[in-house]
């Protein structure tokens, strides 16, 4: 530390010290305090009068007294060790039930239909205060985000978060197709020729997992008969409640339409391999409380 523009050297136990003097005003008390005996305690406020050039702590009829000096100089040290222990604990602990912390995750539409009322209904009963960003998913800077701590964790199948983030898996999602409930081409059930001769409908949305279906159905040479493409998952369920198309979900999402709209769900008639939905936070993180608390969450409510 500084006095006078001056460089003083002091130690971490003359900073304890000091604190528990201005406290206690008990030499013998203090220095036990901090695990000292009384003769070093007494070796350490020398010390501290030599460095700062003030007695500190002088005797009076009254027991031991700060002088003016001394007790500016033991509520600073108060407050130093004070902020030192909040940062120390703030990384360490975490309260959902009173906090306002705000998390940031990323997470696709489809995500968003099958993992966002659950969790909100959690918050709500174990986390009052609590609130959620869901983030668009860019095509690049994923890993810096998550880097940063802009954004607490992601939530999905992601091809890109190897290097330097952790994971834990969830659950193993497939395919599935869906019509409306009463579709005269599958009253019986999917057929191949049926899928074929069907109007498909396909998002053009982001997302490592729509991907890997269409990269999965080039390699079968298998063509859909594309009549809409929109750009979210969200938009179908009505239009293929009202309509002859078909369109290929996550069986999730065809579980969370199937709620809404009367439609009909079918195995494809081609293997679609599964793919795996994941949790994953960067290392920076892996101790952080509040983070820890979070994909913790994710993991108790989703993971099967």
């Amino acid at each position: 530390m500084k006095v006078g523009g001056v460089s003083v050297p002091l130690d971490f136990s003359q900073i304890e010290l000091l604190a528990e003097l201005g406290e206690l005003n008990n030499i013998s008390a203090a220095s036990s305090k901090i695990g000292l005996s009384q003769s070093a305690g007494s070796h350490a406020l020398a010390r501290l009068r030599l460095t700062l050039g003030d007695p500190l702590f002088v005797r009076t009829s009254g027991g031991l007294r700060p002088t003016p000096y001394g007790a500016g100089v033991a509520r600073a040290a108060a407050d130093a060790l004070r902020a030192l222990r909040e940062s120390l604990e703030a990384g360490r602990s975490f309260d959902p039930t009173n906090t306002r912390r705000n998390f940031t995750v990323y997470m696709t539409d489809v995500g968003q239909t099958v993992f966002l009322p659950p969790l909100l209904a959690m918050f709500g009963k174990e986390a009052p205060a609590v609130s959620l960003d869901v983030a668009v998913i860019p095509a690049e800077g994923q890993v810096a985000a998550l880097e940063s701590g802009e954004v607490d964790v992601a939530l999905g199948f992601f091809t890109t978060l190897n290097s330097g983030f952790r994971q834990r898996l969830l659950f193993r999602e497939r395919y599935v197709c869906v019509t409306r409930a009463d579709h005269p081409a599958f009253a019986k059930g999917m057929r191949l020729e049926a899928f074929y001769a069907t109007g498909h409908a396909i998002t053009t949305a982001s997302g490592a997992g729509h991907q890997l279906l269409d990269h999965l159905l080039e390699r079968q040479r298998i063509r859909r008969r594309v009549v809409l493409s929109v750009p979210q998952f969200l938009s179908l369920p009505m239009v293929i409640a009202e309509s002859d198309l078909l369109v290929m979900v996550p069986s999730q999402l065809a579980d969370a339409f199937a709620k809404l709209v009367p439609i009909k769900v079918m195995e494809p008639p081609m293997r679609i391999p599964e793919y795996e939905i994941r949790v994953y936070w960067h290392e920076r993180y892996h101790h952080d409380a509040a983070n820890r608390w979070l994909r913790e969450q994710f993991i108790r409510m989703f993971q099967r």
